[in-house]
Order: structure tokens, then C-alpha cells, then sequence
């Protein structure tokens, strides 16, 4: 698909069908996320994939109820591994660098899912301690999202953007294109 097209169609999908998906098709989106950009090339994203439906409904939970992740065939939970970059960046890396580079494998995992003719959608309102004892994840990976994945049950709701007008500024805050 168009890379073009592929940005136009992404959207956040709460609502699935009960279809399985591919085994393939998890591997291309965990392959994908993999090329994600990382601070330092330390690469610190590490991915759990949950098809297990009693650990979904337990991440749903843990996710303050929202219970479209346990209706999702698989659910992948994005992580980061807080050591590879802890050594080289300190805190801002823990704090900062970990939490920013987990979003871009998950952004790559969103793209992916459309290109891929599924759907998903992104939580990051969690628990994370839940989240962690439920995944048995070591103290250092910390959890980043949870991504629901599967085919949409219905069509995406559709929002209006606001304009670039509004929210560009050339050279300091506040100017705009003259």
C-alpha cells in the first residue's frame, strides 16, 4: 500500500472481529517494529505477544477496564529494556529516552497493521505495576503500550484534525508563514 494511503487510514480500532490472525502477519509486525529508531542504537524495545485469552482479560483490568484488549486475537505489549540505556543516559534515558523509543516501535506496529489490511489501537492507560506482574516482566523492562490486534468489527470513527495553520510555527513559537 502507499505510504500516503497507509497514514491516511490509520485509526484507532476498539471493536474486533473474532477472526485469528496470521502468524505471518504478527511476525511482520514485530519484524517492522524491530527497525524502530532508538536513542543510542541501543535498541531497548522488547515485545510481549499475548493470544491467551485469561491474560487478556487480565491486561484489560489492569487497563483500567477497557475490555476491547481482551476481544482482540493478540494483543502485543511494547516494552523497554531500561538497562541498555540506563548505563549510557542515566536517567533521561529511563525517563525519556526509553518511553519515546518504545512509541516509535509502536507507531511502526500501528502503520504495519494497516498495511496489513488489520486493525489496533494503542493504550497507554494502564497500570504498570499490573502490568508487569501479570506479563512476569524482570524490573528493568518496563511496559510502554498495549497494542490490541485483529480485523475491525466496524468501520473507524473519523475526527477532524486541527489545521496546520494552527499549530506550525516558523523560527520561535507563535509566528507563522508570512
Amino acid at each position: 500500500m502507499e505510504f500516503e494511503l497507509v497514514l491516511k487510514k490509520r485509526r484507532m480500532v476498539r471493536s474486533f472481529k473474532g477472526i485469528q490472525v496470521d502468524d505471518r502477519q504478527i511476525a511482520k509486525l514485530l519484524k517492522n517494529a524491530h527497525r524502530a529508531p532508538s536513542a543510542g542504537f541501543l535498541q531497548q524495545q522488547e515485545f510481549v505477544v499475548i493470544k491467551n485469552k485469561v491474560t487478556k482479560v487480565k491486561l484489560a483490568e489492569a487497563a483500567v477496564g477497557q475490555d476491547f484488549i481482551a476481544q482482540a486475537p493478540v494483543v502485543i505489549v511494547v516494552c523497554s529494556n531500561t538497562d541498555r540505556v540506563m548505563k549510557r543516559y542515566g536517567d533521561r534515558g529511563v525517563n525519556f529516552y526509553s518511553i519515546i523509543d518504545g512509541a516509535f516501535a509502536s507507531m511502526l506496529i500501528l502503520l504495519t497493521v494497516v498495511n496489513e489490511g488489520l486493525a489496533a489501537c494503542f493504550v497507554g492507560a494502564f497500570k504498570d505495576n499490573e502490568v508487569s506482574k501479570i506479563l512476569k516482566l524482570p524490573k528493568n523492562v518496563k511496559p510502554i503500550g498495549i497494542i490490541p490486534v485483529g480485523y475491525a468489527n466496524e468501520p473507524p470513527e473519523k475526527f477532524e484534525r486541527i489545521s496546520l495553520e494552527e499549530i506550525v510555527h516558523y523560527e520561535t513559537y507563535g509566528q507563522k508563514k508570512s
